[in-house]
C-alpha cells in the first residue's frame, strides 16, 4: 500500500501515477478539483488535522487560543490545546464535517500526544469522544501518535476500531535529533523502539492499520522498516527531511 505524507510540501498532481493506498495532505494548499484528481487516480485522501495542538498561523488561532496550554518545545508557535473544552471539541467536529464536504475522505488526526503531556482519565474521554464524533460522520480516522492514549486504549479493553481506522507511530526506528533546518536524525532509543513495536503489533490484531512514519537518511535503516512493516502487515513512509 502506498502511504505518503505532503504536509510542507505539495503533491505533484500532473505526475502522480494511478495507484492505491493513502496520501496525507494539508487542506488549506489545496483546492477541491485538486482533491478530486488524486481520489480520482486511486487514493484515499487525508486531510490534516491537529486536535491536540493550535497553531498562531492558522485562521481559527484568535478565536481558539483561550483553549491553549503549554508551547511545544520544537514548534514555538503551536501550543498544545485542551481538548477537554467543549468549544475546541465543537471546532473539532465542524472543521471535519467541512473537509468531507469538501471531498476528502477522513482525517489525519494529529498531536494526539496531548494526552502524554495532560495525562489523565478526562482527557482520554475528551480524545474518545472526538474519535466517536468523528466515526459518526463515516470518514476515516487516522490518528498520527497518541502512544499512550492507544496503549491505554487497549489496557482498558476498549475496541479499538470503534475510534480509529489507522494508527501512525512516528520514530519507531528513527529518531529526530534536531529539527533545524531539513533536521539531524539518530537511531531510536532501544526501550522506545521496543514499546513502539509491541503496540503496532498489539493494534494491528485489534484490526486498526498501522503505519510508520521515520526520517532518516541511514539507508541500512531503511533496509531494517521495510523488513519489519513486511514481516507484521504494517505500512510505511520514510523521510529523510523533517519538513514532510
Amino acid at each position: 500500500m502506498t502511504y505518503k505524507v505532503y504536509l510542507s510540501t505539495k503533491v505533484n498532481i500532473k505526475s502522480l501515477e494511478k495507484g492505491s493506498g493513502i496520501i496525507v495532505i494539508e487542506p488549506e494548499d489545496y483546492k477541491e478539483d485538486e482533491v478530486k484528481v488524486i481520489k480520482d487516480k486511486g487514493y484515499k485522501v487525508l486531510a490534516y488535522l491537529s486536535v491536540g495542538t493550535i497553531e498562531k498561523e492558522r485562521s481559527w488561532w484568535k478565536t481558539y487560543n483561550k483553549y491553549k496550554l503549554k508551547q511545544l518545545p520544537d514548534w514555538p508557535k503551536e501550543y498544545y490545546v485542551d481538548v477537554r473544552k467543549t468549544g475546541w471539541r465543537k471546532f473539532l467536529a465542524n472543521r471535519a464535517k467541512n473537509l468531507l464536504d469538501a471531498g476528502y475522505d477522513g482525517w489525519w488526526l494529529d498531536n494526539i500526544d496531548v494526552y502524554s503531556e495532560y495525562k489523565s482519565k478526562a482527557m482520554f474521554t475528551a480524545l474518545a469522544a472526538v474519535f466517536l464524533k468523528l466515526k459518526a460522520m463515516k470518514g476515516y480516522i487516522m490518528i498520527n501518535g497518541g502512544s499512550e492514549w492507544v496503549d491505554d486504549a487497549i489496557d482498558r479493553k476498549e475496541t479499538l476500531t470503534s475510534y480509529i481506522n489507522g494508527y501512525t507511530q512516528e520514530e519507531v526506528f528513527s529518531r529526530i535529533i534536531n529539527y533545524s533546518g531539513k533536521g539531524k536524525f539518530g537511531k531510536q532509543k532501544a526501550d522506545d523502539k521496543k514499546f513502539y513495536q509491541s503496540l503496532i503489533k498489539k493494534s494491528i490484531k485489534r484490526k486498526v492499520q498501522c503505519f510508520l512514519l521515520e526520517y532518516t537518511k541511514d539507508e541500512d535503516l531503511k533496509v531494517s522498516i521495510k523488513e519489519w512493516c513486511k514481516t507484521v502487515k504494517a505500512n510505511y513512509y520514510i523521510s529523510s527531511d523533517v519538513n514532510l
